[in-house]
């Protein structure tokens, strides 16, 4: 298992992401991203190089993606992944991990959301500051 935090990957994403990208996804700094592949070969007596060869992916980009070297990847290569493995949810292979704080604060605006049908006015500002910075009057 690998763990990344969010933080991280958020320094070295301004190249490949828009500001907004970056700064929505920044709300989730603190969170970390874990990475479950290795323990899946593991548990299966299979390589990384195995894996490559079930999946048609290259050695390197199995690698990377255990590694969390690679900060994105794409949904086919996950079905393919998740295919060769012979799992059946995400979260057998990724995770993401919130603080606790978050993840509470999270679930309550979540289920009023749910229940109202009205988005919380924390989403709100964040629309209105991202359509600002998206027409460039921020």
């Amino acid at each position: 298992m690998k763990k990344i935090k969010v933080s991280d990957i958020l320094s070295g994403s301004h190249s490949l992401m828009n500001d907004i990208v970056v700064g929505t996804a920044g709300n989730l700094k603190d969170a970390e991203i874990i990475i479950k592949i290795d323990d899946l070969l593991k548990e299966r007596g299979v390589t990384q190089k195995d894996l490559a060869m079930m999946t048609g992916m290259r050695v390197g980009t199995i690698s990377e993606l255990v590694n969390g070297k690679g900060i994105s990847f794409n949904k086919i290569q996950l079905l393919s992944i998740m295919v060769a493995l012979r799992v059946t949810s995400f979260s057998e292979i990724f995770e993401i991990r919130f603080p606790e704080e978050l993840h509470k604060h999270y679930e309550g605006q979540s289920a009023e959301w749910k229940s109202d049908k009205e988005m919380p006015i924390e989403v709100k500002e964040m629309y209105r500051e991202n359509v600002l910075k998206a027409n460039n009057l921020a």
